[in-house]
């Protein structure tokens, strides 16, 4: 990878930025809803199905707002869900080859893969972080002193957004840092 890693990186991210929160709706187990590429697949894709769809439905991409663009993306289930997210920046940055529609948030930040990371000095680019008893993960941008840089794609934050907390803060709520082994 040509340049400085964590700058390519930001850049690879900025791609993400805006995506709607996409995944498969579940019930006992099994898909009821399947979402395209079951909200795991990585902006090129998702930008080419959006372009494609928006040819088919005869409209103008060019011609939307920003949110009259997220909405068509949403309502034609386009998008990424937090895991999806996590394994495409994993597989950037490291050049690993996770399969994001074979993971969940879950399964990133538990053993076998991964191990919790206990001193957190050494939160590093490509960590994460644990959230919703393993139902939700943030991916580390950075860590500066005590402030932890993420990206992460949620419901409620409406898809990919950019955050930042302090890991002495009481209030943020998660259940652990997280590196996968074959990273460490």
């Amino acid at each position: 990878m040509a340049g400085n890693k964590l700058d390519l990186l930001k850049q690879e991210i900025q791609y993400y930025i805006g995506l709607p929160y996409s995944k498969n709706i579940l019930k006992n187990g099994k898909i009821i809803k399947e979402q395209f590429l079951g909200g795991k697949g990585n902006y090129r894709q998702i930008a080419t199905e959006t372009i494609r769809l928006a040819q088919q439905q005869k409209i103008d991409l060019l011609k939307l707002s920003n949110q009259e663009f997220y909405n068509f993306q949403k309502k034609n289930h386009l998008g990424i869900d937090c895991s999806g997210l996590a394994c495409q920046l994993l597989n950037f940055y490291f050049q690993a080859d996770l399969n994001p529609r074979k993971t969940s948030a879950d399964m990133l930040t538990s053993a076998p893969i991964s191990q919790k990371i206990t001193d957190l000095d050494k939160i590093q680019t490509g960590d994460l972080v644990r959230q919703n008893n393993g139902h939700h993960v943030l991916f580390v941008i950075e860590k500066q002193n005590n402030t932890i840089y993420y990206v992460d794609s949620s419901l409620k934050g409406r898809g990919v957004k950019y955050g930042k907390f302090d890991i002495t803060d009481k209030n943020f709520i998660h259940q652990g840092f997280y590196r996968l082994l074959f990273l460490d």
